[in-house]
């Protein structure tokens, strides 16, 4: 029995394969050297080899082989590599599987059980006052929360270790990671990490620069959202890409407590007013599980009116005001209504540092808008002098009480205040300094003269810039920064030089000076808050009956001293306000 024939087997590249398998980029096999390939006799084609075809030149049929071969060779590198990372991407998932849990804080070794009691401690008696949307019972322990809410517990810790800088700066790396994990990488997104991120931007202004706050108060936002907290149970749908235990299979079985109740009443002012807001507040008022409970409903109030101031402002209302619907209008009516909220409150407003806080900052924030508001008026190009009177001196009376309560507080005590807070502060600081400064006008001194005196703008600046330098520290962190007092420090310099170099150049004793001075703000580029009244210059005797405020205006260099205090130049300041 003679041997069946030995197949031989060329590659698509070699003159010995037909031109069927050459087109098709397949190998091409056939049992000898002659005679169809085994492609050819199946599919029943005629086995045509190169050699057969149309001929060709010798350099042309060694150029195209040299091609072919060159390009095979490419695709066999790209394959090879290809094959290789695979297997390198699948060892790396098999090794990332198979390796343990993300550690956290303490299997790190930053702290111990015990620190983080102590430190759960301290939130508790010192901060929690100024998050009241974020409450831990007293018997839940940091191993508990541990088990149970890790992300807020770790929230809770950074916020808590105020007094150390370098490692509050480490663990705030550990909460960024962990809610790049949760809300990039796929994690579970649950109210846990609401709560978690509502603890870490109450007090963002310990995080390091470039500080993250909008981002993360709208990553807030988007929780809220996607858990329906902002709706009334009868217009929820269930339609939600989160969930409050990490599964979503269940969503009947969800409920809201009170816990999702402090969290959404939060809303500061990018959530409107609704009626469900304040009736969440009256059934947290009426049957308090925590002490400031009590407080959440007066907070929801006071919030619709600083929106109601808010609509007022230059951003939110820009078409030209009637003459039943000016400014002075909306100032009194406003101002009525604020001093009818403080009258009814059931409790003293000092008793609660958040409302007395935005309250005063809400007034001072009715005065800005009042001077600085530069609308055209389609009736009467004037400005009401007795309104602007009154609005200065308010905001002489405002900045005055709220820079005392911050002077006269305790030594160290401000350092729990939330980052609203000190935006609050900056903002009074900046108001009383532009104040102080243009009621020196001849005009306005008279008016003014006595509420100057008792703020003694230049003292109090004097006594901020002690308080301050008490809370400094020499402590830095990794990238060699200072901790935030340092930077308040310095700008509250700023401010107090501001100040002086005003009161000692006496421009504001001249009044033929002022045309001009506002003329060089309104074209300034660098006055990014551009409001300034109407900049006709007074008559140099003194006799015209509409006086136009010259002193008041933003100056770019007063701006530019708590830019980085309060985040955002003073246009935006209604958005922080609460």
């Amino acid at each position: 029995m003679s041997d069946p024939p030995k197949r031989v087997k060329y590659s698509k590249g070699s003159d010995k394969t037909c031109q069927n398998c050459a087109k098709a980029k397949i190998r091409c096999i056939r049992p000898g050297t002659t005679g169809k390939c085994d492609r050819c006799d199946r599919l029943e084609k005629d086995c045509l080899y190169r050699g057969d075809g149309s001929p060709h030149s010798e350099g042309g049929r060694r150029d195209g082989k040299n091609r072919i071969e060159a390009l095979e060779a490419k695709v066999d590198q790209l394959l090879a590599r290809s094959e290789t990372e695979s297997l390198t991407e699948g060892s790396l998932v098999n090794a990332a599987s198979a390796s343990a849990p993300r550690k956290d804080i303490i299997d790190q070794g930053l702290l111990t059980i015990d620190a983080a009691n102590a430190l759960l401690s301290e939130y508790r008696s010192t901060l929690a006052s100024y998050c009241p949307f974020v409450i831990i019972a007293p018997q839940v322990t940091a191993g508990q929360l541990r088990r149970e809410k890790p992300f807020l517990l770790l929230a809770i810790i950074t916020a808590a270790l105020y007094d150390n800088m370098p490692l509050q700066r480490k663990l705030e790396r550990e909460v960024k990671n962990a809610i790049s994990e949760s809300m990039i990488w796929g994690g579970p997104v649950t109210f846990e990490i609401l709560q978690g991120i509502l603890v870490h931007i109450a007090w963002c202004h310990y995080h390091s620069r470039p500080r993250r706050y909008s981002q993360y108060l709208h990553l807030a936002i988007s929780i809220i959202t996607d858990l329906q907290l902002d709706r009334s149970p009868k217009h929820r749908f269930w339609t939600t890409r989160v969930s409050f235990d990490g599964d979503d299979d269940d969503k009947q079985s969800v409920s809201w407590g009170r816990e999702e109740t402090r969290a959404v009443l939060q809303k500061r002012l990018y959530f409107p007013y609704l009626p469900y807001f304040e009736s969440l507040g009256i059934d947290l008022a009426t049957n308090p599980e925590y002490a400031s409970d009590k407080y959440l409903l007066h907070l929801v109030r006071l919030q619709r009116i600083s929106e109601k101031v808010t609509l007022c402002s230059i951003p939110n209302d820009p078409t030209p005001r009637e003459t039943n619907s000016t400014i002075e209008h909306y100032y009194g009516e406003l101002n009525a209504e604020l001093a009818s909220y403080q009258a009814n409150l059931p409790f003293p407003l000092i008793e609660n540092h958040i409302l007395f806080t935005q309250f005063h900052a809400v007034k001072l924030y009715l005065c800005q808008i009042t001077l600085f508001d530069p609308k055209e008026y389609t009736h009467n190009p004037h400005h009401d002098s007795a309104c602007q009177i009154d609005a200065l001196q308010m905001g002489l009376a405002e900045s005055k009480t709220l820079l005392d309560f911050f002077i006269n507080l305790p030594l160290r005590h401000d350092v729990a205040f939330n980052n609203a807070i000190w935006v609050q502060l900056g903002f009074a600081v900046t108001l009383a300094s532009k104040l102080s400064v243009a009621a020196k006008d001849p005009f306005v001194q008279p008016h003014a003269v006595d509420l100057c005196q008792a703020l003694d703008i230049r003292n109090v600046l004097g006594q901020c810039i002690l308080r301050i330098q008490a809370l400094i520290t020499s402590d830095m962190d990794a990238s060699g920064d200072r901790n935030v007092f340092y930077h308040f420090e310095k700008r509250l310099k700023r401010a107090q030089w501001w100040v002086e170099s005003r009161a000692l150049s006496g421009l504001n004793n001249d009044p033929l000076q002022y045309g001009s001075r506002l003329a060089e703000a309104a074209d300034s580029s660098t006055v990014t808050a551009s409001r300034h009244i109407d900049s006709s210059q007074p008559s140099a005797d003194g006799s015209d009956p509409y006086l136009q405020w010259s002193g008041l205006f933003p100056d770019a260099s007063i701006d530019d001293i708590f830019v980085d205090w309060v985040g955002q130049t003073m246009f935006s300041f209604n958005q922080r306000l609460g």
